[in-house]
């Protein structure tokens, strides 16, 4: 799922017809407080980020003087709203409200249709205005949704003449948007009746993303979904190789990106892809009581093209102070020669001085179609003879890849700290 940030979202509003207040994007203090004359103060000072609740959290300030844009901007840059970075925030004209809304259109996983909600109780989370002030409407596709069903809705609210119109538009724009751009939510909270009539005074849209390839209008980093955060350049990389290459998956996502937390609860950061989430998940949690933290979640299944290997093994690799490497399939029908030939191509390069191979321990469990010659190729290239490379068979479990790793690390880390202290 792929997430946009506010400013994103009102720029497809407003492509739509639907209402936004007048605002610009800033990213320093005296850039704001330029936009915010040019917009006519007071204003609304908003930090971007991917996250909700920035109100509750001080991502949302009233300005009404240029000192007072100033002030409140140079304290929101730079700092940390629910734990992500401020790097821009949006200077918007603030609006005279009258009431104050809720609208969405989603996808019901249940149902398996999109669903309408209309509620009265705008600017606080839907979930706690109590179910009398929601209501909800299934769509089928196939017949899509009309004026009249939009009407139909707003009436349950109590809207009659000019707004229900108005508020029966808005809701049939939200459902256009949501079709033509291939969302999984598209939000508006508070949808606030002002005196410019029915405005988005914040937009909360996320696509599904496996239909990025769709939306090139959009200009979307193709990365994974990392929660509320930025993807990182090397999820985008990974992303990427993915929308361009659809011969199995490629799934990369950095659970670990500067290393803080591994640090945090003493564990050896190391590299990892996995064949098949389950084998992952598994691999994942016999390596952690022994000490090690995957930095990387990583899934390359599906029977991808060595080529995709190749790519995504120096993408693990690019994470710069793993002290290890673990990849490890699931017995399956993937073509475990070609995934091997794009890891070994990938560490002669990264590798060029030892011929592909790694100065950190690292181990290769191959099981399923093709393991022998998988086996075979790394013991022609010269790289399972390393003392710090162990590449196994179908016959290794998942715990014992993990205590195979473990002694592996061990011994290595005996040997480079003996180095480094001269023995």
């Amino acid at each position: 799922m792929v997430k946009l940030y506010e400013h994103e979202g009102k720029e497809i509003f407003q492509k739509y017809g639907i209402d936004i207040p007048p605002g610009v994007l800033a990213f320093t203090p005296e850039e704001a407080k330029e936009k915010a004359v040019e917009i006519g103060l007071p204003v609304v000072i908003k930090a971007q980020i991917y996250s909700g609740k920035r109100g509750k959290s001080g991502g949302i300030i009233f300005a009404e003087t240029e000192n007072a844009v100033v002030e409140e901007t140079r304290k929101l840059l730079g700092s940390k709203i629910n734990g992500i970075n401020v790097e821009k925030v949006l200077i918007e004209k603030k609006s005279e409200i009258k009431k104050e809304y809720y609208a969405a259109v989603l996808s019901n996983p249940n149902t398996r249709k999109p669903v309408v909600i209309l509620s009265d109780a705008g600017g606080i989370d839907v979930e706690d205005s109590g179910s009398e002030h929601v209501e909800h409407q299934d769509v089928d596709i196939m017949k899509g949704y009309h004026s009249y069903d939009a009407r139909n809705l707003s009436k349950k609210l109590g809207f009659a003449g000019k707004e229900l119109m108005a508020i029966s538009a808005v809701l049939n724009k939200m459902y256009d948007i949501y079709r033509h751009h291939d969302c999984k939510l598209i939000e508006i909270n508070p949808l606030a009746l002002t005196e410019r009539g029915f405005s988005a005074l914040d937009s909360k849209i996320d696509i599904d993303d496996d239909s990025i390839y769709r939306q090139k209008d959009l200009n979307i980093d193709p990365g994974e979904d990392v929660g509320d955060r930025e993807p990182t350049c090397l999820e985008n990389a990974a992303g990427e190789i993915d929308n361009n290459d659809h011969r199995g998956s490629a799934h990369f996502v950095q659970i670990d990106p500067t290393f803080e937390y591994s640090k945090e609860i003493n564990k050896v950061p190391i590299g990892f892809d996995g064949v098949g989430t389950g084998v992952s998940l598994v691999m994942m949690d016999e390596l952690v009581p022994l000490g090690f933290y995957p930095v990387n979640f990583c899934d390359t299944s599906g029977n991808p093209t060595a080529s995709k290997l190749y790519r995504v093994t120096r993408i693990i690799f690019e994470q710069k102070g793993i002290q290890g490497y673990v990849f490890i399939s699931c017995i399956s029908s993937q073509q475990l020669d070609n995934t091997a030939r794009g890891i070994i191509k990938a560490l002669k390069e990264i590798y060029p001085k030892t011929g592909g191979v790694p100065d950190v321990p690292c181990i290769f469990v191959f099981r399923g179609a093709w393991d022998q010659d998988a086996i075979k190729m790394f013991d022609e290239h010269g790289i399972s003879d390393c003392e710090w490379v162990q590449v196994a068979g179908r016959d290794v479990t998942e715990k014992e890849a993990a205590i195979l790793f473990s002694d592996l690390y061990h011994k290595w880390k005996e040997s480079t700290d003996s180095k480094e202290m001269g023995v």
